[in-house]
């Protein structure tokens, strides 16, 4: 996970760690309160965070050793997601796109969903948005735009069901096993 956290950081990306899906290593008082085992920040300020350096990455994993990798995302770092889970999720995004979505880096999420990940222009700040599916019997079947003040957890992290993140569409400095 080392190796793969400082790719993500060589190529300029705002990298975080963030905490093992199983809470490994963890304090009593994280796992306490934290509410998304796997995509929570480990640092404080992760929003301002720039890229990290190797020993920054190192300290990090030395740290938490099984820290997932997560990314900062809003104007600072350039990018924003999108996050489908469920039907609906997937149909939002057919209806908000008009079936016309760019090619971009794209990752399967080990629940079964798909995030998506778009250059933002510099000047525009894109907040947070979600759209749940208003069936009651739902579950967790959403359409989630990740900007500001956002993260996402990024491949090969590991996920709470034991699942990990792939890549679809990775971006082009990544080597694929």
């Amino acid at each position: 996970m080392i190796e793969q956290a400082k790719e993500y950081a060589h190529a300029g990306f705002h990298i975080i760690p963030m905490c093992p899906a199983d809470h490994a290593g963890m304090s009593a008082r994280h796992i306490e309160v934290c509410r998304s085992p796997g995509k929570r920040p480990l640092i404080r300020n992760w929003q301002n965070a720039g890229v990290p350096s190797d020993a920054e990455i190192e300290r990090w994993f030395k740290k938490w050793p099984q820290a997932n990798i997560g990314m900062s995302l809003g104007q600072r770092q350039g990018l924003v997601a999108i996050d489908l889970d469920g039907e609906f999720g997937r149909q939002k995004l057919e209806e908000l796109s008009e079936g016309e979505l760019p090619d971009t880096w794209q990752f399967s999420t080990p629940g079964g969903g798909m995030r998506y990940i778009f250059a933002a222009p510099k000047d525009c700040i894109v907040k947070k948005y979600s759209i749940s599916d208003p069936n009651p019997d739902a579950t967790h079947s959403e359409f989630l735009l990740l900007g500001e003040n956002s993260c996402t957890v990024l491949p090969p992290s590991k996920h709470r069901n034991g699942g990990y993140y792939e890549w679809i569409r990775p971006p082009q400095f990544i080597r694929m096993a």
